[in-house]
């Protein structure tokens, strides 16, 4: 029974040793790359990789090929030394699969994103990951999606270990979409009171529509829509009528929070001289003022009117480290995060406009008054700042201050809400966007959300504001690179890019070394076992953003040294076939003398030129005649051998 099983397991190896089996694999291999190679041209990179040569079943391609090679090897044990040079390449082609392994494994391709003067110490790659940070105290917590799962083109429902969490609240990925299509709508489900309305501004046959959230901006194209709810018949008489009250003694306050130390000043005393704030080192100057402050050509603050319609600030923060400039709106306290400027850390520099101005005065060029007894007012502010009021009615159009144009409220909602949701893009775009379903709970309550890849949310949960981030993750380099300028080739009388490079610094922490390198297309750079690549670029405005592709690849010394085996293996079987060719001649030579020519040889087709033992001259041919003694019998090494006439 044993004696059955081991000829069983041998006959096994031989099948999955055998040049047949090799030779199925590898047609198979190849009707897979040129479907792959089909699809790309018509879906692009990144879903040829994910369909075809990241999938299970072309790694299980590859597996049987490793098999069948090893296994070619091993039956063939122990080995002559005519069977070098064939051990040699056998050996070398597992040497190359299992550096393509080592660089699936070990290996990291990204990308990195850096503007002319910017310094990066982290680039991204595929993989992904979900973020929950405290705003309140800087905290985050983070978890690795996996990529098997967050990587694919179906629709994934509850993947295992996809929850982070922080403190008592704990998020949880409930479904995975491969592309997403974004939409919104506005529901009259809040439990709590917040007024909104659906406006719909017509001209010339053409009719927009949009939503306007108490507390949030809304735009007619350039034309942006507010909603201000009023409590009392008093204060709606204010704001409809022309403000007969003095102006105030001050314009507003500024006020700054830094490292625990907070400063209130009138404006007007800190545009006198810089105040301290506090002892931290810093101190604040207002530079300007704005009534009416709206954003001008490359991205500059400008005033419109003297009406404080838009109230702003223009200030200088002078510390330790330099002087740091900010803009402060007052009716958009965010607009430096949202902006991205220059930030000192830990800084909150708030502008509050006075009472009298920030009561009374439109905040956009349209504003819906929501009065008591369910009135409804339209405030209109022209370009020259005259404001005009008029009654308004559910469906009724309402003639605007802008030639051809008339606004109509078309519904009304007292307790509003904003739902955010997305639905499957199908088919599948080329450059997708995933998303995830995140369930919150907190405080033994749970909520959902859809949130997109790379488009932070802000929440606030038991009144303490988070943010929720699935973006790809950042790996850090170990070294720091700084884009020092950018250049674009062009072709002779034209504007058409040629050529483009990057001139970048790179500052190894560990050394303190800086080196200056040049980074084009078809010449990448190298430094700390990664290889940069000149990808793409960005022109935004006069800045320069250079895209580079970031690869680390421990596997590539392994397949090279695959590579130079192989072709050390082939010389060798080569020059083992020639030899044995030669030596085979030279025998025969002697062995018939005169008479060459006259007999028959075979001559085995795995293992030329091996000659096993002399038929004895008196056995019969199949003819039926005798061979001459002088005649030589070649028996197959394996198999039935060929016959050659000498």
């Amino acid at each position: 029974m044993q004696t059955q099983s081991v000829n069983t397991l041998r006959r096994g190896l031989h099948v999955v040793g055998s040049l047949w089996f090799a030779a199925v694999v590898l047609v198979l291999l190849l009707v897979a790359m040129a479907c792959a190679t089909v699809y790309e041209s018509v879906h692009g990179s990144e879903q040829a990789l994910l369909t075809f040569y990241q999938s299970s079943w072309f790694e299980a391609l590859l597996f049987l090929l490793a098999a069948n090679v090893l296994t070619a090897v091993v039956v063939r044990y122990p080995f002559s030394k005519r069977q070098i040079g064939f051990v040699m390449t056998h050996a070398s082609i597992l040497v190359i699969l299992g550096g393509a392994l080592v660089t699936k494994h070990f290996g990291s391709e990204g990308r990195v994103s850096i503007l002319e003067g910017e310094t990066l110490k982290e680039f991204h790659v595929s993989a992904e990951t979900l973020a929950l940070t405290n705003r309140a105290n800087s905290t985050t917590s983070t978890v690795d999606l996996n990529p098997k799962v967050f990587g694919r083109l179906t629709v994934v429902e509850r993947p295992q270990d996809a929850s982070v969490a922080l403190g008592d609240v704990r998020v949880r990925v409930e479904k995975y979409l491969p592309d997403s299509v974004p939409w919104e709508r506005i529901v009259n489900d809040n439990p709590q009171p917040r007024a909104a309305v659906e406006l719909s501004l017509a001209s010339s046959g053409h009719d927009d529509k949009t939503w306007v959230l108490e507390g949030e901006n809304a735009q007619f194209g350039p034309i942006a829509v507010a909603l201000r709810t009023v409590a009392t018949v008093e204060e709606l008489k204010q704001l409809l009528e022309p403000s007969s009250e003095k102006a105030a003694s001050s314009v507003g306050t500024v006020k700054i929070d830094l490292a625990g130390a907070t400063v209130e000043r009138p404006v007007e005393e800190c545009m006198d001289k810089a105040v301290p704030i506090g002892g931290t080192g810093y101190s604040i100057r207002v530079l300007r003022y704005f009534n009416h402050a709206t954003v001008g050509p490359n991205n500059e603050i400008t005033n419109a009117s003297d009406r404080p319609v838009n109230p702003a600030i223009r200030a200088e923060i002078i510390g330790p480290s330099g002087t740091e400039k900010r803009t402060a709106f007052a009716r958009f306290p965010d607009f430096a995060s949202m902006h991205k400027e220059p930030a000192t850390p830990n800084l909150n520099l708030i502008f509050v406009a006075s009472g009298a101005q920030a009561a009374t005065e439109p905040t956009t060029p349209i504003e819906v008054l929501f009065g008591p007894a369910d009135q409804l007012r339209l405030r209109f502010t022209a370009a020259d700042g005259i404001v005009t009021t008029q009654e308004a009615r559910l469906g009724e159009p309402v003639e605007t201050p802008w030639p051809g144009r008339r606004l109509t409220i078309a519904q009304r909602f007292d307790h509003a809400s904003m739902e955010h949701a997305v639905t499957l893009a199908d088919p599948i775009r080329e450059t997708r966007m995933p998303a995830v379903l995140l369930k919150i709970e907190a405080g033994g309550e749970s909520s959902e959300i859809w949130l997109g890849k790379s488009q932070p949310r802000r929440l606030t949960i038991d009144r303490i504001p988070y943010e929720l981030l699935y973006a790809e993750k950042q790996v850090p380099f170990g070294f720091s690179i700084a884009l020092t300028k950018f250049t674009v080739g062009t072709y002779p009388g034209g504007n058409r890019p040629r050529s483009f490079e990057s001139q970048v610094t790179i500052t190894d922490p560990a050394n303190g070394r800086t080196q200056g390198r040049i980074i084009s297309m078809n010449h990448p750079t190298s430094y700390g076992g990664y290889t940069l690549y000149q990808s793409s670029y960005q022109l935004t405005g006069e800045r320069a953003t250079s895209v580079l592709s970031v690869a680390r690849d421990p596997g590539q010394p392994i397949v090279f040294a695959g590579y130079f085996g192989l072709l050390a293996g082939m010389i060798v079987v080569l020059g083992v076939r020639v030899t044995d060719q030669r030596r085979l001649q030279g025998g025969d030579d002697s062995a018939h003398g005169a008479g060459r020519g006259n007999g028959r040889q075979t001559i085995s087709l795995l293992n030329p030129g091996e000659r096993r033992r002399q038929q004895p001259p008196s056995e019969l041919e199949p003819s039926g005649r005798k061979e001459p003694r002088s005649a030589t019998w070649i028996r197959p090494a394996v198999g039935v051998g060929r016959e050659v006439s000498k």
